[in-house]
């Protein structure tokens, strides 16, 4: 058996020496056509209140959540003194030739989180990252108050556009 590292499917080799001619191969059939995948960025800023000062050693996540809600990482990068992370590239993943899984406009959601010292948490959720397409988002981070913590961390929804319940 032989592993093919580009689709990740196990194969019996037919020819001890890996070596076929053109009367071995398949005539007719073709391979499905996988799901395309394209890659979309995502460029993050970390700042104080207001934009004023960037925030040094932030730690940004991009997650995903699965079927039974658990947080699956993706990424994460600590922000510089200049309060930027790289650039962060993502799959952004669909079948362009079925209608019914793709709508008009192509786009994966992620979910962001963004932690530092002495702030309150800041999640973005329902993120779109479209293929070729760089999202730039700069996090305002709300210092946190000395003395007990009730819940000041911030969420921000992306709702769903009008062209997304239209495709549902």
């Amino acid at each position: 058996m032989k592993y093919n590292p580009f689709d990740g499917k196990t194969y019996k080799a037919r020819n001890k020496n890996n070596i076929f001619s053109l009367e071995q191969a398949a005539q007719n059939e073709a391979p499905p056509l996988p799901p395309e995948q394209e890659v979309g960025y995502l460029s993050v800023s970390v700042f104080t209140a207001s934009g004023a000062l960037p925030v040094e050693g932030a730690l940004v996540t991009v997650y995903v959540l699965d079927e039974s809600g658990t947080e699956n990482e993706v990424v994460h990068h600590v922000s510089d003194a200049n309060g930027k992370v790289p650039l962060i590239t993502l799959p952004v993943i669909y079948n362009r030739f079925d209608p019914f899984e793709s709508s008009q406009y192509y786009f994966t959601t992620y979910n962001l989180r963004v932690q530092a010292i002495n702030y309150y948490t800041v999640n973005v959720l329902d993120l779109r990252i479209f293929p070729n397409t760089t999202t730039y988002f700069q996090i305002d981070m709300i210092p946190a108050a000395i003395g007990p913590r009730d819940g000041t961390d911030t969420t921000i929804v992306i709702p769903p556009s009008p062209i997304d319940i239209s495709n549902d």
